[in-house]
């Protein structure tokens, strides 16, 4: 039986055999996010699966454009990511990616990759 656990992220410890964590990096800028998944992969066995918002031209572009709007999301800082900075990241605590995809709907765009150890 999956046992589930709600805890910060930054706190848990322990290995699993599967790691997967979804938009987990958006509030990191690159420095900090370096850390976060140095910390996802040590928690991680075999596999992690991960998630950021892409670093390009046009999901800059469309974060920009979102900005203009007013509302209480303004006050969130969502970072992007280069999809080479994340694969240094991984690189550097012995991690590879093996596969990766690209989520898309309207207005919601992600990077996902499995990584696995070297």
């Amino acid at each position: 039986m999956p046992n589930f656990q709600v805890k910060d992220l930054e706190r848990l410890d322990g290995k699993y055999d599967k790691v997967v964590c979804l938009d987990v990096l958006i509030p990191y800028p690159q420095n900090k996010a370096n850390g976060m998944v140095a910390h996802l992969a040590s928690l991680a066995k075999k596999r992690l699966l991960l998630s950021f918002g892409p670093k390009t031209i046009y999901c800059d572009l469309l974060k920009r454009v979102g900005e203009l709007f007013p509302g209480p999301s303004k006050a969130t800082r969502a970072y992007l990511h280069s999809k080479a900075d994340v694969e240094r990241a991984l690189w550097k605590v012995g991690w590879k990616i093996r596969r990766e995809g690209l989520i898309t709907t309207q207005f919601y765009f992600a990077k996902l990759v499995e990584a696995v150890p070297m």
